[in-house]
């Protein structure tokens, strides 16, 4: 029997907190929100994070979700960010694990997300943005569920 996942399978807020590092490694508190909601259209996760630096470094992506069919343990999203422009990636449902594996529209950018589900109300969440072969930053957080949508 497959694992119930309630990140990302039911409409929440989630509060995000952590560690931001940037490419040479340094350590920087993170902070902020996601917001999973499902509709007639499909799923869309909303996040914004904000890394307290100074000035503070403020990350967005939308992501619009394809729900995955039943019995599947895969489904692709795409996402905008302001910075990186058009991403597109996968989920894949792996035990207590939810993996992102995701690129650039270009190519220029990759990476990768690991949520580990500790529970019905927290995951945590290990990932990287890579860029021709370089890390341009990673980070180490928790999310847990605020409220239903």
């Amino acid at each position: 029997m497959s694992m119930r996942h309630t990140f990302l399978f039911e409409s929440a807020v989630w509060e995000a907190a952590g560690t931001f590092f940037d490419a040479t490694g340094h350590a920087l508190q993170l902070e902020g929100e996601t917001r999973v909601t499902h509709t007639t259209r499909g799923w869309r996760n909303e996040g914004r994070m904000r890394v307290l630096s100074e000035p503070p470094l403020v990350i967005e992506n939308r992501y619009d979700i394809i729900p995955f069919a039943p019995g599947r343990d895969t489904t692709s999203w795409v996402s905008v960010n302001p910075v990186l422009g058009k991403l597109s990636g996968r989920f894949v449902l792996v035990g207590e694990m939810i993996l992102s594996l995701f690129e650039s529209e270009k190519g220029e950018h990759k990476g990768m997300e690991v949520l580990v589900k500790q529970n019905d109300e927290s995951y945590l969440g290990r990932g990287a943005l890579l860029a021709r072969g370089g890390k341009v930053s990673s980070w180490s957080i928790t999310l847990k569920r605020q409220r239903e949508v």
